[in-house]
């Protein structure tokens, strides 16, 4: 059974967001279940679904600021110009700057 985000075909920058979130739910896993946690130690099915359940919660917190700040970068480097011109570089639009956010 496939589910629809299966289908959706993400841009490189929502790709390398749903990337990095599958490692942080990997590291969240992997410290729940951590030796070093003595008797607070995880273990069990549920572990994985606890680990996603923190990252899901944080991701909104990192994801943010993030975000915004690739927003001012677009803002600064629109892709089509001002009058042709990138108005940050003054170079022919798009701009190396603009060509890699929009890739």
């Amino acid at each position: 059974m496939s589910t629809w985000r299966a289908k959706v075909r993400l841009r490189p920058l929502a790709a390398d967001l749903e990337q990095a979130h599958r490692y942080a739910t990997g590291a969240a896993v992997a410290g729940l279940r951590d030796a070093g946690l003595g008797p607070l130690r995880l273990t069990g099915d549920a572990v994985p679904v606890l680990a996603e359940a923190a990252v899901t919660s944080a991701t909104p917190f990192v994801r943010a600021p993030l975000l915004s700040r690739l927003s001012r970068v677009i803002l600064l480097h629109p892709v089509h110009g001002v009058e042709g011109r990138c108005p940050s570089c003054d170079v022919p639009a798009p701009c190396p700057t603009a060509r890699e956010v929009a890739s």
